[in-house]
């Protein structure tokens, strides 16, 4: 059977750890203080098994106004309540106070316990039942069964039992195949076995040998052992109460309200999207920016809410905000936050998680509120379309997506695979496409991002007439602060096996695109070549080649439009050679090591006719070019001198 976590909940003083004990037989108020002061402080736990085989947990939390701080590390992990009312004193402030917390937690399954029962009458226990039916009535557990109990005599225990029984098969069940996820509401060392962590599994199993990550803190920690209910365990599952025992971090470094998940599944964050609904019995309106007391797990996080919609929010109201709080929280989407006043400390709101990652803002631009609208109640793929909406050309991973919506990233891609068409047939219908490294683009997204890169390469060819294409590289960092690589990479790819753009070796230009000379270029370029042939491999320098081509003309557009034509080889950024006469050095080359094994610098400059200015960086350029390979101050064929003779 699944198992089932009990809270309890109700004023002081009320019998909620006298109940336990006739239940379970065990004391759960385990401190000296609470001992000597006859109240519970802290969280107390307990367990037993029910009529019907049911093996369950309770969480036993304290009554005070002033440790709400620690039934609320209790409560939130709880499947259903046993709210405790005494038939002698009837609702008190902390009754009100913790059902509204339940109710604000969606724990739609409980049972009520009139406790000392035996101390009233008939008539009076009547009046107790009505004043607790009617204060059910506008909330969640309307309608849960009512059974007077006495601890003392153990009279209605059966009853009680029995309820138990029905409310924990009624209860909804914790998802056991999400990443793990463990609220630590208690730690301390075990001489033996060292840190010791408890808390009720929210999702997913643990193991020991498991490997999990310390929140938010980002330490990762093993798992050495698990209990559940004292008794070692070889696994434990999602909405059992367990005792981990951890290495890899000292007890220090660990406190109530981390959490202990499944590495790389929950990203911890100061800034959390959530729908808000203030209590319709808060003292007065919350105002934006309000500092709060923000309760989610076992955890107390200060904070303040930026309402969206308005400045403040009435009493029984609810309204877009962002939580900025001042220490991360681990939160998932669909988490539900109790929220108190700072001061004096009251439960006044609630919040449900909607995006646990969001961009800082102080209001909503058009469209965003939908975008909220989506996430909040909207199916996987309409979850998915809306966060790669929000990420534009940059998409979304299926990680970074599961992360953010609160779910397993093969689930989010498995929901939403009736949205998805492949890069390179777009549906119409689809709303989401899907990249080769699973990274997800709305249509209009990927669109724009192929014309980003088809704009790009236009763009360059009209400010550059003179170059066949741009190298890859160079458009790749052009658009490096638009487009992650891996969608470059793929629209480049579309493009080209498209027909958009076509390849060039490792340049890229617009189809049937060529460079284009106006009359005065065209005259120069003619200057050039005529400067560069006649004076053998002791050429003129590009600065001396350029001197007089005026900058309308651009001198230096035309010496790099010689190289990547393949009319000019060069070897420095002042020295350049006509194709011909440096395919002519080659042969030369060839032809010297055919007949010897080596060549030195004379013999290099008689063979070009060159003095040392000019043979020392020709030389250079071929051993960088492999066609010949330097070896002390001698020179010997290099890997291209195998191969047929061919231009640079």
């Amino acid at each position: 059977m699944r198992p089932v976590v009990i809270g309890t909940a109700g004023h002081i003083d009320h019998g909620k750890t006298a109940l336990v004990r006739r239940l379970t037989g065990i004391d759960t108020d385990r401190l000296k203080e609470e001992k000597e002061r006859g109240i519970s402080i802290d969280l107390g736990f307990a367990h037993r098994t029910l009529p019907s085989g049911r093996r369950i947990a309770i969480v036993d939390v304290p009554g005070h106004e002033r440790f709400v701080k620690n039934m609320l590390a209790g409560a939130t992990g709880i499947d259903l309540v046993l709210l405790v009312v005494a038939a002698d004193e009837g609702v008190m402030p902390q009754t009100r106070e913790h059902l509204a917390i339940v109710n604000l937690l969606r724990i739609r399954r409980g049972v009520v316990a009139l406790t000392k029962s035996d101390l009233v009458d008939p008539e009076t226990l009547g009046v107790v039942r009505a004043e607790v039916e009617e204060l059910l009535q506008p909330t969640v557990l309307r309608g849960i069964p009512i059974v007077p109990f006495s601890a003392l005599t153990g009279e209605g225990l059966d009853p009680l039992l029995m309820a138990l029984d029905q409310a924990a098969a009624e209860a909804t069940g914790r998802e056991e195949s999400g990443p793990a996820r463990l609220p630590v509401d208690r730690v301390f060392p075990v001489e033996g076995i060292g840190t010791v962590v408890t808390g009720t599994l929210w999702s997913g199993s643990v193991r020991p040998g498991d490997s999990l990550e310390l929140l938010p803190a980002g330490k990762p920690v093993r798992v050495r052992q698990a209990q559940v209910h004292d008794r070692t365990v070889e696994e434990a599952h999602a909405g059992q109460r367990l005792a981990l025992a951890i290495h890899g971090v000292p007890r220090e470094n660990v406190e109530r309200g981390d959490w202990l998940a499944t590495p790389g599944h929950f990203l911890p964050s100061r800034i959390l999207d959530v729908r808000i609904e203030l209590l319709p019995s808060a003292p007065k309106p919350l105002g934006s920016r309000s500092r709060l007391r923000c309760h989610l797990g076992a955890s107390e996080i200060l904070g303040r809410a930026v309402l969206y919609d308005r400045d403040t929010l009435p009493p029984g109201a609810s309204s877009w905000a962002q939580l900025r709080l001042e220490k991360p929280a681990v939160a998932s989407a669909g988490d539900r936050i109790v929220i108190r006043s700072y001061s004096p400390a009251t439960t006044i709101a609630g919040a449900t998680v909607v995006d646990p990652s969001p961009p800082k803002r102080a209001r909503l631009e058009a469209g965003e509120r939908e975008r909220l609208e989506t996430l909040h109640t909207g199916s996987a793929s309409e979850k998915l379309a809306a966060l790669a909406q929000e990420a534009g050309s940059t998409g979304i991973a299926g990680e970074g997506a599961a992360v953010r919506l609160g779910a397993m990233a093969e689930l989010i891609t498995e929901a939403a695979s009736a949205a998805v068409a492949a890069a390179i047939a777009v549906d119409a219908e689809a709303k989401l496409v899907r990249l080769k490294d699973g990274r997800l683009l709305t249509p209009a997204a990927w669109k724009e991002a192929l014309e980003r890169v088809q704009e790009a390469v236009a763009r360059h060819a009209e400010a550059n007439k003179l170059r066949d294409g741009i190298p890859k590289g160079e458009l790749k960092s052009l658009l490096s602060r638009q487009l992650p690589a891996s969608v470059f990479d793929e629209a480049l790819e579309i493009l080209i096996r498209g027909g958009r753009l076509t390849p060039k070796g490792e340049r890229v230009a617009l189809p049937e695109a060529a460079p284009t000379l106006n009359p005065k270029q065209a005259k120069a370029l003619g200057e050039i070549e005529r400067k560069l042939s006649g004076r053998g491999f002791q050429v003129p320098e590009v600065s001396e080649l350029t001197r007089e081509i005026p900058q309308a003309d651009r001198p230096a557009e035309l010496i790099r439009y010689l190289v990547d034509s393949g009319r000019a080889v060069k070897v420095t950024s002042e020295l350049l050679y006509p194709k011909a006469l440096w395919e002519d050095l080659e042969s030369r080359l060839r032809a010297h090591f055919e007949r010897n094994p080596k060549l030195t610098m004379g013999a290099f400059k008689d063979l070009a006719q060159v003095s040392r200015k000019y043979a020392v960086p020709i030389l250079e350029h071929l051993d960088r070019t492999g066609f010949t390979r330097r070896e002390g101050d001698e020179r010997l064929p290099g890997p291209r001198l195998r191969g047929p003779a061919r231009g640079n």
